[in-house]
């Protein structure tokens, strides 16, 4: 079985995740592309944090000119959250001339990933088959290993689960190494279980990404989101879902059916994952439903679902 997300798609996902995060180093980066010689970055890449809220402002307002007020909330939120977690991740390198705080990009494996290099040449969504409350949302969920997790497990089953079942797989496929005793298992279970419910899975059915009965206690990866056609997506934080769906049903064995089991089956939904290049796309034998709007994705028949911060906290585990 695959193993857990790596620390750096965890990073990047969680740094993503954040709007603001997104503009600024999307600014940056821009700026470094653009310079004749991007190795080293030197310090004439960098840009003061007064300039940068700016651009931040511009990016978040969608508007190429914006007010003192929204540049100085800008300018606010960048100096004391954004920048200095930034600068903590190993991401920014931050410098001082006179009394103005310069910023530029730090040489980090996270923005040489061509997944991260393909959002952050579009951090709006703009080619997001969504809105970008629907991308914010998205990238939130994805942040946090468990909940790839989540997805990577669903990817390998053939329509719902019960929550049991999908925490002692969690457990299973974070425990591959074969460690801990039949009781450990038993209540890790008991408390992913719980995590499942009361945080991982509402998120999760927020972004779109699952199908989530809470009052049955089923839940299902939702093959038909628009999320699986963004090919950054399956490059990154759902690489090893698409990998894992990918690799099921090519294992999956071919049986004879008689023809009272094709009537049985008929009308049934099979879906099957075919990439084209970088991109897998998802074939229902079902009619498509109409997802000509964003808000389809949040329209499914949820159970209490829970909307997820786009505030920079750190990911669950």
């Amino acid at each position: 079985m695959s193993s857990p997300p790596a620390p750096e798609m965890t990073i990047a996902a969680d740094v993503l995740s954040e709007p603001r995060r997104r503009y600024l180093l999307a600014t940056l980066l821009e700026r470094a592309d653009a310079a004749p010689d991007r190795t080293p970055r030197t310090d004439p890449l960098s840009m003061s944090i007064e300039t940068l809220a700016t651009e931040v402002a511009t990016a978040e307002h969608d508007c190429p000119i914006v007010t003192d007020d929204q540049c100085q909330r800008t300018h606010v939120a960048l100096v004391h959250a954004h920048v200095p977690r930034l600068v903590d991740l190993g991401l920014l390198r931050r410098t001082t001339r006179g009394d103005t705080t310069m910023v530029g990009l730090a040489d980090h494996s996270v923005l040489e990933a061509d997944w991260v290099r393909a959002i952050l040449e579009d951090p709006t969504g703009e080619s997001f088959p969504g809105d970008e409350d629907t991308l914010n949302r998205t990238l939130e969920a994805l942040r946090a290993p468990r909940r790839q997790a989540v997805c990577a497990v669903l990817a390998t089953r053939r329509g719902d689960v019960s929550v049991s079942e999908l925490a002692a797989a969690v457990v299973a496929r974070a425990n591959a190494d074969g460690t801990g005793g039949t009781d450990e298992a038993a209540a890790e279970e008991t408390h992913v279980a719980e995590s499942l419910v009361h945080e991982h899975l509402p998120v999760l059915a927020d972004a779109g990404l699952v199908e989530y009965d809470r009052e049955a206690g089923r839940v299902a990866l939702a093959t038909d989101a628009p999320q699986w056609e963004v090919d950054w997506l399956l490059e990154g934080p759902l690489a090893d879902a698409a990998g894992l769906e990918r690799r099921s049903r090519q294992d999956e064995p071919i049986t004879d059916r008689s023809e009272s089991d094709e009537a049985t089956v008929e009308g049934v939904a099979a879906t099957e994952s075919i990439r084209d290049g970088n991109r897998m796309s998802l074939m229902l034998a079902r009619p498509p439903a109409d997802r000509s709007s964003s808000e389809d994705a949040s329209s499914r028949d949820l159970t209490n679902p829970v909307s997820s911060s786009s505030a920079a906290t750190d990911g669950h585990d």
